[in-house]
């Protein structure tokens, strides 16, 4: 019996003329010309797959080039990547990036995923995110490590940093000031906005807006609140202003997202 890695192969996909994008409660997959896919988040962890070759990169580096192939970007919040791995949140994680590494299982949770994106995320993002869960187990055990024995490098220490995080999680319905963040770490506001950026990879404004974004998909799919008041507890005063905000981050409006998790 073929491999799997032989059976994709054999089945390679033809290069896609447009984007396709599905998301989920932690990550998003986009399968499309290197070209026109979005750019990378700078926290957080991808991986690139091209379809009957090996797994092209991982890791939160930068996107390769391959002009004119379909290729398939996962990417995973970092809290949806250790969740899904049973592994605790370290001021020391690091992730660790590789090129042309290849792995079985992982290969095919992507054909899965790829296959969600040809089909538009029929399954819904219940779906999509039990594939991700899965891939994140896979990449984690290779591709995460502690490095206990050097220190932060300018970052925030581990007390500060969850202080500051569950502070934001108790918050997401209003606005905060990048001062009131800095107070609370003891930090000067520069410094504290450094040494965030140093701790998660993201500056604190673009972590506090994914948070809001992560919250409402939540709600959407757990709950039967109408999509105005769902923005007004995650910190947007005109609806149009949140479906815009939740569609430049998923790539669909909060109704379509609803009703794909509600099957």
């Amino acid at each position: 019996m073929p491999s799997l890695r032989a059976m994709m192969m054999m089945h390679d996909p033809p290069a896609l003329p447009s984007l396709r994008t599905i998301g989920w409660c932690g990550g998003t997959a986009s399968l499309g010309p290197a070209e026109l896919l979005p750019d990378l988040p700078e926290g957080g962890f991808a991986a690139i797959f091209a379809f009957g070759r090996k797994l092209l990169a991982a890791g939160p580096g930068a996107m390769p080039v391959c002009d004119g192939e379909a290729l398939l970007a996962v990417s995973l919040d970092t809290s949806f990547m250790l969740d899904a791995a049973g592994c605790e949140w370290h001021p020391n994680l690091r992730f660790i990036g590789f090129r042309d590494a290849g792995d079985e299982v992982a290969w095919l949770m992507a054909e899965a995923l790829r296959r969600e994106c040809i089909d538009g995320g029929r399954h819904g993002p219940d779906y999509a995110r039990r594939i991700a869960e899965i891939l994140a187990i896979r990449l984690a055990g290779r591709h995460i490590r502690i490095d206990t024995d050097q220190p932060l490098q300018g970052g925030l220490t581990g007390h500060r940093l969850r202080a500051c995080l569950d502070h934001i999680e108790r918050n997401l319905h209003r606005d905060i000031e990048l001062a009131e963040l800095a107070t609370l770490a003891g930090l000067s506001t520069p410094h504290f906005s450094r040494a965030f950026r140093r701790s998660l990879g993201e500056p604190p404004y673009r972590y506090f807006r994914r948070r809001r974004i992560e919250r409402a998909k939540a709600l959407l799919v757990e709950t039967d609140q109408g999509i105005a008041q769902i923005a007004l507890e995650c910190g947007y005063a005109a609806q149009s202003h949140f479906s815009s905000a939740f569609k430049l981050m998923t790539m669909t409006t909060p109704a379509a997202w609803r009703r794909a998790g509600k099957g």
